[in-house]
């Protein structure tokens, strides 16, 4: 039987619940799309859990999406958004993509991009 996040699986089987600290729900709004990144943390404010930890280390040198890092980390979705809003109010994670969160794409680049593709095919 597969561990639930922990290197070593001495603790095997761990419901989500447990990592989380018995949250259910996120503190930030994040959806599947979001794009975080680690950012730079002040020595002492961080203290990652080793769920944390690989968070943060997936996250290092390039974005990745909240889909993504649940993928990576082999956790249920809800569990990886508890964590990641932790790790966003202690400063250690950011958004990658915040100028376009929340608003409509722009419609002349995007029919400007379908003439671009039905003109090269």
């Amino acid at each position: 039987m597969a561990a639930w996040g922990w290197a070593d699986g001495s603790l095997g089987d761990v419901r989500p619940y447990t990592i989380t600290g018995g949250r259910t729900r996120a503190t930030h709004a994040l959806q599947l799309t979001t794009c975080l990144i680690t950012r730079p943390a002040a020595p002492g404010t961080v203290h990652p859990s080793a769920e944390k930890e690989a968070l943060l280390l997936h996250c290092s040198g390039a974005p990745r999406s909240v889909a993504e890092l649940a993928a990576l980390s082999r956790q249920p979705v809800q569990v990886v958004k508890v964590l990641i809003g932790d790790l966003l109010d202690c400063d250690a994670l950011a958004r990658a993509n915040p100028a376009g969160a929340g608003t409509d794409p722009d419609v002349h680049l995007l029919e400007a991009l379908l003439h671009g593709l039905r003109t090269r095919l």
